[in-house]
C-alpha cells in the first residue's frame, strides 16, 4: 500500500506538459517522501547524479550507457563496465569534478563490456528485487537503489536501521539469478 501514492504521483507527473522535467521532479518528490535522507539532501544527490551522468555522456569516447550512477550523501557510486582502466580513471575524475561530490567509489566499475544476454538478465533481476522491496512491509523500496551487473547485486541508499538493511540483503540474496549481494547501504542510525 505504501507504493500507491508515489506511483500515482509519478504517473500523473509523466502525463503533464514538459514530461521530462516534470517526471524527474515528480519522481524525486515521490521517492524523497519515503527516503531516510532529508528532502534537501535527496534533491542534492539527485542533482549530482544527473550532472555526473550528463558529463559522462558528453565525454568523447566514453560508453556511459554501461555505467550506472548512484549518489548517497554526496558519495558517487559508479557500477557497470568501461573498456579500459584509463576509461575508469577518466570516469572517476569527471565525477569528482562535479560540485557537491564528496567522494567517488568506482570499486564496482569493471573493465570490459556487458553481453546482451547478461544485460537482459541483470535487468530482470533488478526488476524482481525492486518489486519485492516495494511490496515488503519492513523496508521501503523507495530508499534502496538496486543495480545488477553480471548477476552481482549492488544495494545503495539510506535505510532506517540495521534490521532494515539486513532485510533488504536477504530479499536480494533470495532472488533467482543473484550470484552475490554487495551492501553499499548506510544506516540512518549509526
Amino acid at each position: 500500500m505504501r507504493w500507491i501514492l508515489p506511483t500515482l504521483l509519478i504517473l500523473g507527473a509523466i502525463q503533464m506538459q514538459g514530461c521530462v522535467t516534470t517526471a524527474v521532479v515528480g519522481a524525486t518528490a515521490a521517492s524523497a517522501a519515503f527516503d531516510e535522507r532529508t528532502v534537501g539532501r535527496h534533491a542534492d544527490d539527485v542533482a549530482i547524479a544527473t550532472k555526473v551522468d550528463a558529463k559522462l555522456i558528453a565525454e568523447k569516447d566514453m560508453p556511459a550507457r554501461w555505467v550506472s550512477v548512484e549518489v548517497v550523501d554526496g558519495v558517487v557510486y559508479l557500477t557497470g563496465f568501461l573498456p579500459s582502466r584509463e576509461h575508469i580513471r577518466r570516469a572517476v575524475y569527471i565525477a569528482s569534478r562535479v560540485k557537491g561530490v564528496r567522494q567517488v567509489n568506482a570499486d564496482n566499475l569493471k573493465v570490459g563490456e556487458p553481453s546482451a544476454l547478461a544485460t537482459v538478465s541483470d535487468s530482470w533481476i533488478t526488476t524482481k528485487i525492486k518489486s519485492k522491496l516495494l511490496a515488503d512491509p519492513v523496508v521501503s523500496g523507495f530508499t534502496i537503489h538496486v543495480e545488477t551487473v553480471n548477476g552481482k547485486v549492488y544495494l545503495t541508499g539510506i535505510v532506517g536501521n540495521r534490521s532494515h538493511r539486513q532485510r533488504a540483503i536477504d530479499i536480494a540474496r533470495a532472488t533467482a539469478g543473484v550470484t552475490a549481494v554487495i551492501d553499499l547501504m548506510q544506516d540512518r542510525q549509526h
